[in-house]
């Protein structure tokens, strides 16, 4: 279905999403749990509640105008159900997924919302419509790579880090070969200061992608790797004290590898002389990219 049959629009006293693709994805919950006295069409996911646009009206005075024309312009296409929460008897709502919706709420100091499709004629504002208010067993196993990426993002945007990480593994461990999982992984860990983790999921970022097709993402892994080796890792699959044990086992297969000649031709100047790139901290290297370090010191661990 066409991504214009998504509008956001000003309803009510709130700005909600609403059309024939809401619609679709409310009906087809409703008629698989049999769910007594639903609402009928049109359904919605509200964007910015009633008490919110009152509080960003009195805040942005003249220019809330431009937040109504901006609200409409956001990313519809990738909205992800989740499947039935709460009670059909009572109050049930479908849990979604808009990521943009949340980054667009973060740029008006919005809190990040539980976005969700109310089902139930009545509603009970203080009840969790997060993932963990499904009524069956959330499987990981029954969701695709993209929906995957997007749980990932969101867990990101509400500071759930250690729910991230997990998630960002097991796209790692079911999709090895697409890179939007290391290059979550490699961001989640090096936020959580797991520098080498990240350096090899950046690197492994690198490996998968064609950089001529995708040299904004090649840079950026660069820039990473370059920010996880100033701050007392070393280079490539060489580990210094606890720092293997960031790496789970499941993922050490795809990790520990090599780096190819294309991927150390981006360092390979760091150190030299005539083309200093790298301003180095106190921290002196013990591995050179990129040569093998048991040829100097054999108490280095290295797989």
């Amino acid at each position: 279905m066409a991504e214009n049959d998504i509008v956001i629009k000003h309803s009510r006293g709130y700005i909600g999403v609403f059309g024939p693709r809401i619609d679709d994805i409310a009906n087809e919950i409703v008629s698989a749990a049999g769910i007594p006295n639903a609402l009928s069409c049109p359904y919605h996911i509200t964007l910015i509640t009633k008490d919110e646009l009152r509080q960003l009206t009195a805040d942005l005075s003249n220019k809330i105008d431009d937040l109504y024309e901006n609200a409409t312009t956001i990313d519809t296409k990738h909205i992800y159900s989740l499947g039935l929460g709460g009670d059909p008897k009572g109050v049930c709502w479908i849990v979604i997924i808009w990521n943009a919706g949340n980054i667009f709420r973060r740029k008006y100091g919005l809190s990040f919302k539980q976005f969700h499709i109310t089902l139930s004629n009545n509603d009970d504002h203080s009840l969790d419509k997060s993932l963990y208010s499904l009524r069956d067993i959330f499987s990981i196993e029954n969701l695709n790579l993209n929906t995957i990426d997007h749980l990932v993002l969101s867990y990101n945007l509400s500071n759930q880090y250690d729910q991230a990480l997990i998630y960002a593994r097991e796209m790692c461990i079911r999709f090895p070969d697409s890179e939007k999982g290391w290059l979550r992984l490699a961001d989640i860990a090096r936020r959580n200061e797991q520098y080498k983790l990240a350096m090899l999921a950046y690197a492994r970022t690198m490996h998968l992608i064609d950089e001529q097709n995708n040299e904004k993402i090649h840079e950026y892994c660069y820039k990473r790797i370059l920010n996880c080796a100033s701050n007392c890792t070393e280079w490539e699959c060489l580990f210094g004290k606890n720092e293997l044990e960031q790496v789970p086992e499941e993922l050490k297969v795809n990790l520990f590898i090599p780096w190819t000649s294309t991927i150390r031709q981006h360092f390979v100047n760091i150190y030299s002389e005539e083309q200093p790139q790298f301003s180095q901290k106190a921290h002196h290297h013990l591995l050179v990219p990129f040569i093998d370090p048991r040829q100097t010191n054999q108490n280095l661990g290295r797989y």
